[in-house]
């Protein structure tokens, strides 16, 4: 009986292997050679789900914590798009606006946190709510610069 159950255990994981290899792609662009979308986000939770949207989007996701480490992720040359949650607290003072859009999201009620991102030059400044329920369709138009469709 043993050797039947370890031959289903191994049929399973070469299932599990193709399921794997068929995720691999989304919207048809394989997801290893995919854009980037670097984010800076402080809420790990948050962070999981960004990611999921990213590559529901057809990116690939990079997620950075500090304002240093995405200055140098977007110097990549594989990057389509940044995304920003104000609720890290960005130095607009150190600001250098990278070569690509940037979206930025926070607190509806933080009214200094999103002027002071429109003012350093972000692409689209949006309250948490606007960004959560259309992160996707968001991402997916900014980082093919069609905003306005």
């Amino acid at each position: 009986m043993r050797p039947a159950k370890s031959s289903t255990i191994s049929n399973c994981r070469r299932n599990v292997g193709a399921v794997f290899r068929i995720n691999t792609k989304v919207n048809g662009m394989d997801q290893e050679t995919a854009p980037l979308v670097v984010a800076l986000v402080k809420d790990l939770f948050f962070s999981v789900k960004l990611g999921n949207e990213v590559r529901r989007a057809g990116f690939q996701p990079r997620v950075v914590k500090t304002q240093a480490e995405f200055a140098d992720a977007c110097c990549d040359t594989n990057v389509a798009l940044g995304v920003i949650d104000l609720a890290v607290g960005v130095d607009w003072g150190d600001w250098q606006a990278p070569d690509v859009p940037v979206l930025a999201f926070g607190p509806h009620k933080d009214v200094a946190a999103l002027q002071a991102a429109k003012a350093a030059g972000i692409t689209r400044v949006m309250a948490n709510s606007l960004f959560h329920a259309q992160a996707t369709d968001l991402i997916r138009r900014y980082a093919t610069q069609q905003p306005d469709e």
